[in-house]
């Protein structure tokens, strides 16, 4: 589901895999300038999360990059807000902004905070920080596009390390109890968080079979 005139309903842009994975390189790149810039920010989490984020704003999910607010939009939660570089290059690309503006991150008023605020930037859903919070406002907004009769997707964005939350867990439980088939939770897998490898942590495997155990 590519990105799409809300007006219209006709397809903008449909990107292949292969140009997805040259943008996602280049994505990589504006981040770091931006990170660099701001000289401080989570190198690791924003450059894992890329690919994701490439293959959701370019080439996945309905959205208007014109028209934000566009009511049938898929919406993108992100839970590991720390991430918040890689989701305002995505924002870009996508062509909610120029570019170049994500070197503002972190700079004071630019908008570009170093976690998301949905008030500040048009494309952000949600503003995090708090860990663990994200899956239950998805939950809540796949709950109601049920409710409306509404067709959008529900999408969510989590850290691995983001999981010791048990608020995901039971988030996890309400969407298998209300049998929400119009949500998609991805956990960004990259074995790290901020006090070290996540199984050292605290352990996560069998991750695939918790997921499965919970419906």
């Amino acid at each position: 589901m590519p990105i799409v005139d809300s007006k219209t309903g006709k397809i903008k842009r449909d990107y292949t895999i292969k140009e997805l994975v040259e943008k996602a390189r280049e994505m990589r790149a504006y981040n770091m300038v931006a990170l660099t810039a701001a000289g401080s920010g989570h190198t690791g989490g924003s450059l894992s999360v890329m690919d994701v984020a490439a293959a959701l704003y370019l080439k996945k999910i309905r959205h208007d990059p014109k028209n934000p607010d566009w009511e049938d939009r898929d919406r993108v939660f992100w839970s590991a807000g720390h991430k918040a570089p890689a989701l305002y290059v995505a924002l870009g690309e996508a062509g909610y902004f120029p570019m170049q503006e994500v070197v503002k991150l972190r700079k004071l008023w630019s908008g570009f905070e170093g976690h998301p605020n949905r008030l500040k930037l048009p494309g952000v859903e949600l503003s995090a920080g708090s860990l663990g919070q994200g899956l239950g406002v998805a939950v809540g907004c796949a709950l109601n596009a049920k409710l409306e009769g509404k067709n959008y997707r529900v999408y969510c964005i989590n850290g691995d390390g983001e999981l010791d939350e048990g608020s995901i867990w039971e988030s996890v439980m309400c969407a298998a109890h209300y049998k929400l088939d119009n949500l998609v939770a991805i956990v960004d897998k990259n074995n790290l968080q901020i006090d070290g490898p996540t199984e050292k942590v605290m352990g996560l495997e069998p991750l695939v079979d918790k997921w499965r155990a919970f419906g």
